[in-house]
């Protein structure tokens, strides 16, 4: 899928939903946030809530080449810690990510 706004011309690279739900209680959104504060990854994320499901979009920003990404999370009302905390870990570079997937599982609300 390519968009053209302006002069942005956006690639989407992959698209994933994930499906892993959980009734415990806890702001999704700001476990997120917070495991993205702590991943810094090197591309924008836009966090978004969603009406059900999790999901991950991650492409390239063409006017940004060479390294110009981007990423949309989008977190169900009853996605999962581990659920979110694997689709944050997988916008970290690969050798932060067991160590970050951990951290992240074991981390409290």
């Amino acid at each position: 899928m390519s968009q053209g706004h302006d002069s942005h011309h956006w690639v989407v690279e992959e698209q994933r939903t994930l499906d892993a739900t959980s009734s415990e209680e806890f702001d999704r959104i700001a476990f997120a946030m917070r495991a993205l504060a702590l991943l810094r990854p090197p591309m924008t994320v836009a966090v978004y809530p969603k009406t059900s499901g999790l999901s991950v979009e991650q492409g390239r920003d063409l006017c940004a080449e060479p390294a110009g990404t981007w990423a949309m999370l989008g977190i169900g009302p009853n996605a999962s810690r581990a659920q979110i905390a694997l689709a944050v870990a997988e916008l970290a570079p690969e050798g932060r990510r067991p160590w970050l997937l951990d951290l992240l599982v074991r981390a409290g609300p």
